[in-house]
């Protein structure tokens, strides 16, 4: 019997990690929630927190934003690289990205034209940071001649750096008020860190395990997704993440299900069986997620298992927009049930609501209704304010 589309999304919720949140959290609950992602996509929209801090806080709710710094910078437990998007990654798995460390140097040196570094620029930045130490984009002078054309057109150092961190010669060492600062990798890994590099097949295996691991229930196009292929330089179709998840199969490392209204098959480790059998997740909260959020990467699969659209209209232009430039989904069980258009009015110390939005379907209770609420005061706390400012007074539609 094919199993039903709720039993995938409980499991899912359940891989990761949306559940009883601990008493207090420590350094380690913030380690190991991302080592059960894989990785936690850094992004630069600050309208509210930025995507890493809330991609936390979605499943340990509050807690001290600077021990996920210390974890990265101090203890060097994370490192920062391409894996879904710019993401910290576990130290621990830092050699399955040599592979891709390496094949970009060997197209920059090659010329490669994404780089789009002079071979000079990048000898003079590299040669700066070895004898200055940590540097960031801001330590070198550039005299525009004509206007910025926005975010990619960067300085020819920045570019460098770029280049050089994506080619693991550099690494991010610290940041400071978001900014990188960049150090020769040498300097940032620990010395106990395995950095030989895997073969293909390894790598392959690798992220084909780690997202089972991630998901719970996985389709092949999950496979392509959650770790993108441009970032860990594995390009595979779906077809043949398909065939690998059947070899993995044969070796009883995975198992194959059917599930209701798919066509192709879904896998999951095999010592997550049990936890198929017992249908997920209770996770029955209502929780708030950024559109950066590992559990929605797949904007395909989210539809087709939670039967919602996720709507990330901060790149389109504002005539375009239906909820505005930002929103943040509501999860409620294992359903999404809507949207909050937030902002954060700093000058202000207050949590603006522009919006809610409910799905069509939804007829709020009293149990969503006071969940929601708690989860809103929340929010407004983890971001240090205790004023929240309704500017409608009804959810809307839609």
């Amino acid at each position: 019997m094919p199993l039903t589309k709720e039993t995938v999304r409980r499991l899912m919720l359940e891989k990761q990690g949306f559940g009883e949140r601990p008493a207090s959290i420590s350094k380690k609950n913030i380690f190991d929630a991302v080592d059960r992602l894989g990785c936690l996509q850094i992004d630069t929209i600050n309208v509210v927190e930025r995507a890493h801090y809330l991609t936390l806080w979605s499943r340990l709710g509050n807690y001290d934003k600077e021990l996920l710094h210390q974890l990265a910078y101090v203890d060097r437990r994370l490192f920062e690289y391409w894996a879904h998007a710019a993401c910290y990654v576990p130290m621990k798995e830092f050699r399955y990205y040599a592979r891709p460390m390496r094949i970009r140097r060997e197209k920059y040196a090659d010329g490669y034209e994404w780089a789009r570094a002079e071979p000079e620029v990048m000898e003079l930045v590299l040669e700066r940071v070895r004898k200055e130490g940590s540097l960031s984009a801001k330590d070198f002078e550039h005299r525009r001649k004509t206007r910025s054309q926005g975010w990619w057109d960067w300085k020819p150092a920045k570019i460098a750096l770029e280049a050089l961190f994506g080619a693991g010669i550099l690494l991010v060492s610290r940041r400071e008020n978001f900014q990188r600062y960049y150090d020769l990798s040498e300097r940032v890994l620990p010395p106990s860190v395995d950095s030989t590099e895997p073969t293909e097949e390894e790598c392959i295996r690798f992220h084909a395990l780690r997202t089972l691991g991630c998901l719970g229930l996985a389709s092949p196009g999950d496979l392509r997704t959650y770790f993108q292929p441009w970032s860990i330089m594995l390009r595979r179709t779906s077809k043949q993440w398909q065939a690998i998840l059947e070899d993995l199969v044969e070796e009883g490392k995975a198992l194959s299900f059917e599930v209701e209204g798919e066509r192709n098959p879904y896998y999951c480790l095999a010592e997550d069986s049990q936890q198929v059998e017992d249908s997920g997740s209770e996770f029955n909260d209502v929780r708030l997620l950024n559109n950066f959020d590992n559990l929605i990467w797949n904007r395909k699969q989210i539809q087709n298992l939670f039967g919602f659209e996720v709507k990330l209209e901060a790149y389109i232009p504002a005539a375009k927009r239906r909820y505005g430039y930002y929103n943040l989904p509501i999860l409620y069980g294992d359903r999404f049930v809507g949207r909050i258009v937030p902002k954060m009015d700093r000058k202000r110390g207050t949590l603006i609501v522009h919006s809610v939005w409910h799905e069509p379907w939804l007829r709020p209770d009293e149990d969503f209704e006071n969940k929601f609420t708690g989860t809103l005061q929340e929010f407004a706390e983890f971001h240090g304010v205790d004023e929240i400012e309704m500017e409608e007074d009804a959810p809307r539609k839609g």
